[in-house]
């Protein structure tokens, strides 16, 4: 237990350190040396009352009264009493209910200052990597021409290309209709193409279309979003806007030319591969027919070539060139058929499960978030402040 001396020590301690007053000072105000006040702080040494005298004389505010001292603490030896915590709030309910009130009224009234948003979201599925099924009869039909058909092992980040400059170009210079039936583009509806009220530029004009181009796609990048789910394969492209109508618009957009881009390239190849097959099938053919003319030319020409060795060995040539011509042909259409038939198992791809449908709710700013993040605030800033003051 804690001595008289110990506690008046740790008064007059607690005194000098709230009033930033140095040991020197303080000890000479009270006629002591600084080892003796050192000595009181500590407890060591009790206090006489001429010394008590004079320091309440050099410090009037200096209070001996041990009611303070008898007040319970909220956080004492590092340990929070929530039973103290608890009544100190009881205590203040008032001022901490009409504070958080206000503090709610506040919040909530600010979110109206803010724009409405409203979000439009399409649903893509992708198609089943093995596309054999259906196809059956056809692969059969490779296997008994001696070919093996190609795999389409072609894959496609979604969110790439939904966030491409080749997409966000064609939205930002295409014309949507608003909820109001008026037509206009995304630069006119975010007035990118304006100068600002502090630009000292007087004339509008001169802005590059290039640079208004650049910033509208970067601020469309902000306005689309593309989540993915990984086991389902259930893709989500999503758009914010002011005008619902338009956030549907954009998002049905961005689907459908998603869906047009990933099925182009994806047949791209087989695409170059039949048209060369095409082409090389059409010159082999005329070199074919040219073939069999000097062969029929040939043994009309020469009747008895059966006869001459000289003349069955040139026979014989011809007859080769005719049959090679003739393998690579017949080559060469097995090859056209197998194209087409990989072109048509490359498409399509990509499907849209839902549309995008204008929405009915806004959803932003959420008026809710703002009234508990408010209601949050005001009870813990009032809280705080009525603890701070006992």
């Amino acid at each position: 237990m804690e001595t008289k001396p110990s506690i008046l020590g740790q008064k007059i301690k607690r005194y000098r350190l709230l009033n930033d007053i140095r040991q020197e000072d303080m000890a000479e105000k009270m006629g002591v040396s600084r080892a003796t006040l050192i000595n009181y702080e500590k407890g060591h040494t009790a206090i006489n009352l001429d010394v008590l005298n004079r320091l309440k004389k050099h410090y009037p505010n200096f209070n001996l009264d041990e009611k303070e001292d008898s007040k319970p603490k909220i956080i004492d030896n590092n340990i929070i009493d929530f039973k103290v915590l608890a009544s100190v709030l009881a205590n203040n309910r008032l001022f901490i209910i009409l504070f958080t009130i206000l503090f709610v009224i506040f919040g909530t009234s600010s979110s109206f200052l803010f724009k409405k948003y409203y979000k439009a979201e399409i649903s893509l599925y992708p198609a089943k990597k093995d596309l054999s099924q259906g196809f059956g009869q056809f692969q059969s039909l490779a296997a008994n021409l001696g070919m093996n058909t190609a795999n389409n092992d072609q894959n496609f980040n979604i969110t790439d290309v939904v966030k491409s400059r080749l997409i966000a170009n064609r939205v930002v210079n295409q014309e949507w209709s608003d909820f109001n039936g008026q037509t206009t583009d995304l630069i006119t509806l975010w007035k990118i193409n304006k100068n600002p009220w502090y630009s000292f530029s007087l004339n509008a004009s001169t802005t590059d279309s290039s640079l208004i181009i650049e910033k509208a796609i970067k601020r469309f990048d902000k306005h689309v979003q593309v989540t993915e789910d990984r086991i389902s394969r259930l893709i989500k492209i999503s758009t914010t806007f002011q005008d619902p109508i338009i956030a549907a618009s954009v998002a049905n957009f961005i689907g459908n030319q998603v869906e047009i881009y990933i099925q182009k390239e994806n047949s791209a190849q087989s695409k170059k591969e039949k048209l060369f097959i095409s082409d090389r099938l059409s010159i082999v053919k005329e070199e074919l027919i040219m073939s069999e003319l000097d062969l029929k030319d040939f043994k009309e020409r020469n009747r008895g070539y059966e006869e001459s060795p000289e003349l069955f060995m040139i026979y014989s040539q011809f007859f080769r060139e005719v049959e090679a011509k003739k393998e690579v042909y017949l080559t060469l259409q097995k090859q056209l058929e197998l194209a087409r038939i990989e072109e048509v198992k490359q498409s399509p791809i990509l499907h849209i499960l839902d549309h995008a449908v204008a929405p009915i709710k806004k959803t932003s700013p959420n008026r809710r978030l703002f009234f508990l993040v408010s209601a949050f605030l005001g009870f813990l800033l009032s809280s705080l402040r009525s603890v701070f003051r006992y």
